[in-house]
């Protein structure tokens, strides 16, 4: 399947869904994201294909995937208290290898890294009242001024 077909395929859904959008509620409406559903819609299928052996590009199921987790991403920093941002890092590393693990194999190695940073960024988050502070100041706005 050529690179032009799949871009094809994501503006025709993006239009698809667009119309489809019209028959949401108007919450619903406001919440659905087209391109993102195009985008989802889109390396699901070729995922699909993978796995029956009918596409084998995973660097674009790669990146269309990843476009995705960096959406869920931006969707959970944005629905989070200030205080509970301290765990990007460790969220962020943990879609990208779910990413990983679904297209080439599961790494218990890489997993145990995974369940390691999300306790030492535990632990910063439930003593963040001692003298660790600035220091968890520091992690929260790490990344806030663009």
């Amino acid at each position: 399947m050529e690179f032009y077909f799949i871009l094809i395929w994501i503006s025709l859904s993006f239009f698809i869904l667009l119309g489809v959008k019209e028959i949401f509620n108007k919450k619903l409406k406001e919440k659905f994201c087209v391109l993102c559903a195009s985008i989802i819609l889109t390396w699901i299928i070729l995922l699909i294909l993978n796995f029956s052996n009918l596409f084998q590009d995973k660097i674009l199921i790669g990146i269309l995937m990843g476009h995705t987790s960096l959406g869920l991403f931006y969707f959970f920093e944005s629905h989070f208290k200030k205080e509970i941002k301290v765990f990007r890092l460790p969220l962020l590393l943990s879609f990208i290898s779910i990413i990983y693990f679904i297209l080439e194999e599961f790494e218990k190695i890489s997993f145990i890294v995974l369940i390691i940073l999300w306790v030492i960024f535990g632990f910063i988050y439930f003593f963040r009242k001692s003298g660790t502070k600035s220091y968890i100041n520091k992690l929260i706005n790490c990344c806030k001024k663009w």
